[in-house]
């Protein structure tokens, strides 16, 4: 009866998956739902044919990319991975990886499972497997009406793995990761970065770690990467930086990023300082694992951005950057991109609230927006869409924009279109998590109709004054 509902799970999982694919949609979190509702064991069961380790991803930024160029460092030394990646990374979303990538008995194997997660979903993941590797990319705050403060989400980690054979690979320049040093884990390593050029020595940025999480008394920071991720000490109880075994060397951030960790030279494609980050921490992962240093090499240098994580799209002859934002940290690093090209752009800027978004948008008033209002930065147009198009285009007319610049058009692909339609070379599109795919969805469209048709449409939004 055991193997009757787990293969009619799955059977049910794929058709799912199928159907709701035709549909245009991602099929990536109801397979996996219903799959969990018919065999609740099956995430167990299934993740029971790994054959070598499970490593879970998890942390506040960064973890579909990490995760995503970890699994092309495995791919690329030849070994069998099932991994979420479309970033679905609660438990139906892992399911849905699982059954769409398993046979209909359930019963392949591979030699590892890459599981992105989110934070609040550690636990009842726990339950369902036994990673031996973990990596936390950074704590930044987020979505406070799901997660509730820091220190919560942290302590609620932390009881999870008690009693959990697991190495933890940690962000050393991070003073929330110290929280793990007494977590019970087999083994922690760090990575970090060695001063770089692009330190700053004051840092307006709000900072989660502030205080020191073994005495309560604040930080002192000789400098700072971004946000609070530095060099720190505390005065007081004498904390700082822990050993870094994995650490960044030679940065250089252009229109790419080049690094050092020890002897591997590695070069990306990708943009900003947090994504430098995002590099070295799936460095720093591949090498605890035993991947060679030309697979990693190899695989860094030919990973390409994805499902809104600076992907790139060309229509009609512009330069479209479609980017994630969730948190003021995130939507910080974000900004340096578009403050970094010197090219006349227009930015769009889809803002939702629904659950998946967090209801609680005032973290939007917590970002820097106002240095991006200087009229160096060449911006032509702010086109504010989503469910809370009027809320951001109140926000941008607060950082000083003219108001003439800024529009309200609450359909995406309207506003998209709007954005387009500006005499500029590059458009970037920022979006919160719901209206993520169907930004891309969009662009997709657009970019396979341009060159056939003039991208012209009526322009239906209203001007902010």
């Amino acid at each position: 009866m055991k193997r009757l509902k787990i293969i009619l799970a799955i059977m049910l999982g794929k058709l799912l998956i199928r159907l709701s694919r035709l549909l245009g949609n991602q099929g990536s979190n109801f397979p996996g739902a219903w799959g969990l509702r018919i065999y609740p064991g099956l995430l167990r069961e299934m993740a029971s044919r790994i054959r070598r380790e499970i490593v879970v991803v998890t942390g506040t930024n960064g973890k579909t990319t990490t995760s995503n160029m970890i699994a092309a460092v495995l791919r690329e030394q030849g070994y069998s991975v099932i991994h979420n990646r479309a970033g679905a990374n609660m438990l139906p979303g892992i399911a849905t990886a699982f059954i769409e990538q398993n046979n209909v008995l359930g019963l392949k194997e591979f030699d590892y499972a890459l599981l992105e997660t989110d934070e609040a979903t550690i636990p009842a993941l726990l339950r369902e497997v036994k990673p031996r590797m973990m990596l936390i990319t950074n704590f930044f705050r987020d979505q406070l009406d799901r997660y509730g403060e820091l220190d919560r989400i942290i302590t609620v980690i932390n009881e999870s793995l008690k009693d959990q054979i697991i190495k933890l690979i940690l962000n050393g320049d991070d003073p929330l990761s110290l929280c793990f040093t007494s977590s019970g884990a087999q083994s922690i390593a760090y990575f970090g970065f060695e001063p770089t050029r692009y330190d700053v020595l004051d840092n307006r940025e709000s900072r989660e770690g502030r205080f020191c999480v073994c005495c309560g008394s604040e930080l002192d920071y000789s400098r700072y990467h971004y946000a609070q991720l530095g060099e720190y000490s505390c005065q007081n109880c004498g904390n700082r930086n822990p050993e870094i075994e994995f650490k960044g060397q030679d940065l250089e951030l252009t229109d790419k990023i080049i690094l050092r960790v020890k002897d591997l030279r590695l070069e990306s494609p990708y943009q900003g300082f947090y994504n430098a980050y995002n590099i070295l921490a799936a460095a720093a992962v591949a090498k605890s694992l035993g991947m060679s240093d030309e697979a990693i090499r190899n695989a860094i240098h030919d990973y390409r951005p994805r499902a809104g994580r600076m992907e790139e799209f060309s229509i009609d002859s512009k330069r479209v950057v479609l980017i994630l934002v969730k948190n003021p940290i995130g939507l910080n690093q974000s900004l340096s991109a578009v403050k970094d090209d010197i090219n006349p752009k227009s930015v769009f800027f889809a803002l939702n609230d629904n659950a998946a978004d967090g209801r609680d948008i005032s973290w939007i008033w917590d970002a820097d927006l106002e240095n991006l209002a200087l009229e160096e930065h060449n911006i032509r147009k702010v086109v504010c869409s989503g469910i809370r198009s009027g809320d951001i285009a109140v926000r941008f007319k607060y950082t000083g924009f003219d108001t003439s610049l800024i529009m309200i058009e609450s359909d995406l692909e309207a506003g998209i279109c709007d954005a387009l339609n500006c005499p500029v070379s590059v458009i970037y599109v920022l979006s919160t998590y719901t209206a993520l795919f169907d930004c891309r969805k969009i662009l997709l469209k657009l970019q396979k109709r341009s060159g056939q048709h003039p991208l012209i449409q009526p322009v239906r939004g209203q001007v902010v004054d």
